[in-house]
């Protein structure tokens, strides 16, 4: 006799799969090779992505692997690292070392200082997860995370960085979330892996699966089946026990992709159908949450032990419900959710209650119990409160959102104006704080208004904090005004530091170099041997007054002192101070000095440790996309000026996010073309541009910059031609303007006064002795020359530039320098010269990953004299000259594709089919595909 179709939840066959596993299996086998390994499976609700994890499981198992196994699930969104808290049970189940004793407290909220000033060390967590899986005693680990669109953020942030710092032992990563609801930062976290990394989208099964998976029904019936479901594993397991009529009816009143609610229904249906008893263990276990504690389960359903033993194992011969080590677990999450929803609103609260008693009597997880408690206190519940005050405090660096929520609720639960046992404005600024940390910058404004007149130090504390809040809304003159008024109260000595080395920040975001370097100055005289990270910020910004100011000698002697201080100073102790390591490692980039930029932003990175709800991280990431692009690494910089945006959005900071959008216009021009990057500039200056005045000249030199290569030089002049005083007297910006100047002059016809600034960009940076100034003067030198057709003279500024910019590390810029060199060789008579600085350029832009410049420079050397390509023969131009991956595309332009249907016939990413159109582009001479298609058809007719 033939076995029944199988219940929701149990096993089901991998049908349909085979692909996919062997993809499984060469993921176990690199692992085994010693290697990391990390796998992205994603698809619809029910598709299988559980059972591919499963399989995994039990593949990596068999290799020898230590398997550690979590789920995510729906209702602990709020619970920090509880995805983690399940998947590490194998190594912190007996607390068998210290280190697993106190990582097993810190993921639970326990051992956490809690109260004025705390912070959560994620950092320490993040380093003993690496610790604790590299001490496991077999071949290698395999992490397993299942529902990851579900995880907390803890959780997330841990798995980035396990992927992008793997543990030294052979590790195999393995995520599932659903499609639609991508995890970016993990996503492209194992983006990194390269080859190592699998992605697995699952797809819908089809007629022969159906048949291999359902053999023993009638073929008309899985005709019907399959057509309702979709194709879907878990929706054919429903719909297989529906009547026929009822099936019948199903597909033809409704679309052929059967919704999740239909599912839930029919899941409804199978666990009220139980016996009353254990549907009440159903809806207990649903609430007490994954892996409950049978005692745990019977205390929410008020039943006896032996009551609940008995339900569960009747929830397992049903398919429902594992039992693992005295601990209930759904098979699936979409059955949970059917028993919570079965169990009303109003039993739910009362239920959550129990939990939150019987977790607290027995020293449950804090972060457990804040959860419950959350969802069961009624107003004036003092304990649930001080349960939620304890938790938030605890939290509001670690998971600041969950923190923030947890505050709110106790806040909500007391009258208003509870003294909280006199720790009431104490816990006010804690909530802000978690509000600020956690996005909610608006929010977190009103609280600190309510702290206006509190005792010190927590008013001082709070207008601080209020300052920080302003300046990432972009409101630099609130900031600054808040700082200013707390100056006149009679403050401590390094609380009035702190407030001078804010006011030295915002003045650095001014381009006000006094104010800047006075606030400077008067922290250093403030701060003792006891605040060294403070010091550290001091310098740094002291050191960026001196640069803007124009005094750069100065500026290297204050950015080598506070190198010193970051280097003599803990990662706890940079900690609140970490996001004026930017301005620090700013300097260094623009003293010339890339590797020292470098090493702070690591330094910078390893103190916040990818704790995306710090403020600091949408800065670094800044500046560290600006150092990317100095280097030449232009993806690299268009990916982190991407992430920074991403953070900007996280934290609603507005001023952030413009700040993102100004650095990527550079690698935008050099990788895409000049209109990309107009069109972000353009939006910037007519919506979000950057309140500070440093970031707005930023955005304009990249635009300026843009235009001229637009062939549009009279815009390039309007925005670099304001008031001298209007900008900062050092080099960084004014060698910039005049040789943009000098530059866009030469273009429109005005040589005299092209030559003028040219000579005063290089007067200037010579006597700075900076090595990528001096080169970009000598770009401005070259390109007036070339222009004014003394071309032997032009050639040999372009060489001299060269030479600078190279012994400064700016690749794309040395390109730049080459490629002016081959056209000015060329037209000199100096052939053989001419295609040697064109290669270099050509080879540089190709290294850089600079494809509208390469393609741009195609078009030069296509237009060069003849003689300066008699050796190697007369390059083809217009469609001829395309490259046959440039001319395919060109084709299937032609016959009307998009850019995503052409990415997927060929296999390409989009953005690299872009990156070849806009190669196209630049050698038919066209700028638009209407013109292209028109071009190219005229060079190869249609046949």
């Amino acid at each position: 006799m033939a076995a029944g179709p199988p219940g929701v939840g149990a096993p089901v066959p991998l049908v349909g799969r085979a692909t996919q596993l062997e993809a499984l299996d060469a993921a176990v086998a690199t692992v085994a090779g010693g290697r990391l390994a990390a796998v992205v499976l994603h698809g619809e609700p029910g598709i299988g992505k559980t059972s591919m994890l499963r399989e995994l499981e039990r593949r990596a198992a068999a290799a020898g692997l230590l398997v550690c196994a979590g789920q995510a699930t729906e209702f602990e969104q709020d619970v920090p690292f509880a995805t983690y808290a399940e998947a590490l049970r194998p190594l912190l189940h007996d607390g068998a070392t210290e280190e697993a004793a106190a990582l097993r407290r810190a993921l639970d909220g326990h051992g956490l200082s809690a109260g004025q000033g705390s912070s959560v060390d994620r950092a320490r967590i993040f380093s003993r997860v690496r610790g604790l899986l590299d001490a496991a005693r077999t071949p290698g680990v395999a992490l397993l995370l299942d529902d990851l669109h579900w995880a907390d953020e803890p959780s997330l942030e841990l798995t980035e960085y396990l992927i992008r710092k793997p543990p030294r032992r052979p590790a195999l990563v393995a995520v599932a979330f659903r499609t639609g609801q991508p995890l970016s930062g993990v996503v492209k976290a194992i983006a990194h892996a390269g080859p190592d990394a699998t992605h697995i989208s699952l797809p819908h099964l089809g007629p022969d699966d159906v048949d291999a998976l359902l053999p023993e029904l009638p073929r008309h019936r899985r005709a019907l089946i399959l057509r309702a479901s979709g194709g879907n594993p878990l929706y054919l397991q429903v719909l297989s026990r529906l009547r026929g009529d009822t099936l019948a009816a199903l597909v033809d009143n409704q679309d052929l992709d059967t919704s999740e609610s239909h599912v839930l229904t029919g899941l409804v249906t199978d666990i009220a159908d139980l016996d009353e008893r254990v549907r009440r263990v159903a809806c207990a276990a649903a609430v007490a949450g994954d892996h409950a504690p049978l005692d745990l389960v019977a205390y929410v359903a008020e039943l006896p032990v032996d009551e609940v033993v008995d339900g569960a194992d009747e929830l397992h011969r049903r398919g429902l419900m594992d039992v693992d080590a005295a601990q209930l677990r759904f098979r699936h999450p979409l059955v949970r959710a059917a028993a919570h929803e079965l169990a009303g609103p109003a039993w739910r609260v009362t239920a959550h209650a129990r939990a939150a008693v019987h977790l607290r009597a027995n020293r449950g997880p804090l972060r457990v119990v804040a959860h419950h408690a959350e969802r069961s206190a009624q107003p004036g519940d003092e304990a649930s409160a001080e349960i939620l005050i304890e938790a938030g405090l605890a939290f509001t660096y670690g998971a600041p959102a969950q923190a923030a929520r947890w505050l709110g609720a106790a806040l909500r639960l007391l009258p208003d104006g509870h003294p909280l046992g006199g720790r009431r404005p104490t816990v006010l600024l804690q909530y802000a704080r978690a509000l600020g940390l956690g996005g909610d910058l608006e929010r977190s404004q009103e609280v600190l208004r309510e702290l206006v007149r509190a005792g010190e130090p927590v008013r001082t504390e709070a207008a601080a904090f209020r300052a920080v809040v302003a300046r990432l809304l972009g409101h630099i003159d609130d900031a600054a005004a808040l700082l200013t008024a707390q100056l006149h109260g009679d403050l401590p000595p390094h609380a009035e530091g702190k407030l001078h080395v804010e006011l030295a920040a915002i003045g650095a975001l001014r381009e006000d170099g006094d104010a800047t370097a006075r606030h400077a100055e008067r922290a250093l005289t403030l701060l003792d041997a006891d605040r060294p990270a403070l010091a550290a910020a001091a310098r740094s910004l002291r050191a960026f007054g001196a640069l803007y100011g124009g005094d750069v000698a100065a500026a290297r002697g204050h950015a080598a002192a506070a190198t010193e201080l970051v280097d003599a100073t803990t990662n706890s102790a940079l900690r609140p101070h970490v996001e004026l390591i930017g301005p620090l490692a700013w300097v260094h980039l623009q003293l010339g000095d890339g590797v020292a930029a470098a090493r702070q932003l690591h330094r910078a990175a390893d103190v916040v440790e990818s704790g995306r709800g710090s403020s600091a991280v949408p800065y670094l990431l800044v500046v560290r996309a600006a150092l990317e692009t100095r280097l030449g690494r232009l993806a690299a910089a268009v990916e982190l000026a991407e992430e920074a945006m991403a953070a900007a959005r996280r934290m609603g900071s507005v001023e952030m996010l413009a700040m993102a959008e100004a650095v990527s216009l550079r690698p935008l021009l050099w990788t895409t073309g000049p209109a990309g990057a107009i069109t972000v500039a353009e939006r910037l200056a007519a919506t979000d541009r950057p309140r500070s005045r440093m970031w707005w000249r930023v955005a304009q030199t990249s635009l300026a910059i843009a235009r001229l290569a637009a062939g549009e030089p009279e815009a390039c002049l309007r925005i670099v031609s304001g008031p001298e005083a209007s900008w900062p007297a050092g080099p960084p910006t004014a060698v910039p303007r005049d040789v943009l100047r000098a530059v866009a002059l030469a273009t429109s016809g005005d040589l005299d006064a092209a030559d003028r600034y040219a000579q005063r960009a290089g007067a200037l940076a010579e006597a700075t002795d900076l090595a990528y100034e001096t080169g970009c003067a000598g770009y401005a030198r070259a390109y007036v020359a070339a222009r004014a057709r003394r071309f032997a003279e032009a050639a040999a500024h372009a060489e001299a530039a060269a030479t600078h910019l190279a012994a400064a590390r700016t690749p794309v810029e040395e390109a730049l320098a080459r490629h002016l060199a081959g056209p000015a060789y060329a037209r000199g008579g100096g052939a053989e010269r001419g295609r040697a600085a064109f290669g270099q350029a050509e080879e540089a832009y190709e290294a850089c990953g600079a494809t509208w410049l390469r393609a741009v420079l195609d078009r030069h050397r296509a237009a060069a004299p003849a003689r300066a390509r008699r050796d190697a023969g007369t390059p083809a131009t217009g469609a001829a000259a395309l490259s046959a991956r440039e001319r395919e595309i060109a084709e299937l332009v032609r016959a009307g594709l998009t850019n995503q249907e052409i990415a997927s016939r060929l296999f390409l990413s989009r953005r690299t089919v872009e990156s070849h159109l806009s190669r196209v582009f630049a050698k038919l001479g066209v700028r638009s595909r209407t013109a292209m298609a028109g071009r190219f058809t005229a060079d190869f007719p249609a046949e």
